[in-house]
């Protein structure tokens, strides 16, 4: 399921806009679908559209604010295969230090993690000092570090375009 698009755009944008463009086609095809849906939409990936489709799902969500942030990693965490398929896809994409990011806060959660699951709220962050504090720094350094993680996917896209997009004239 490659994304069309005109050479002309493809070579216009910066890598750091380069995924966004390549996501972007997919979000009307799972946004306010079920998971059989978006699932039926993720098995129709390549290697690197899947990569690419985890990383924004969840990037697209989290980096909107420090409760967003903290409440869409213990979301995505809360459900074990997703989470092994964004660190996979920060793999995929060599950012290894956006996977570090996440996996440290894999660890901020996991130490909240009760035994029916992750029960998670944004007022967390306002009632726990300490959760604050750490989720806050982790934030800055997720916002910091996005511009060359968003850049380094973009590259990968440019030097592998036939895994992610077909190239029209």
């Amino acid at each position: 399921m490659l994304v069309k698009m005109r050479r002309q755009v493809f070579d216009s944008l910066e890598d750091t806009a380069l995924g966004g463009a390549c996501f972007e086609p997919f979000i009307p095809k799972i946004r306010g679908k079920n998971d059989t849906v978006k699932l039926q939409v993720y098995k129709q990936l390549t290697t690197g559209q899947k990569a690419l489709f985890m990383f924004n799902a969840y990037y697209n969500h989290a980096s909107q604010s420090l409760a967003e942030f903290y409440w869409w990693s213990a979301h995505f965490l809360a459900q074990p295969k997703a989470w092994a398929e964004i660190k996979a896809g920060l793999r995929y994409f060599k950012a290894d230090a956006m996977l570090e990011v996440l996996e440290e806060m894999e660890g901020i959660l996991q130490a909240r993690l009760n035994p029916n699951g992750f029960d998670v709220s944004y007022k967390d962050l306002d009632q726990d000092s300490k959760l604050h504090s750490s989720v806050s720094s982790l934030n800055t350094i997720f916002h910091e570090i996005s511009p060359a993680t968003l850049k380094r996917i973009g590259a990968c896209i440019r030097n592998s375009p036939s895994e992610f997009l077909q190239l029209e004239n």
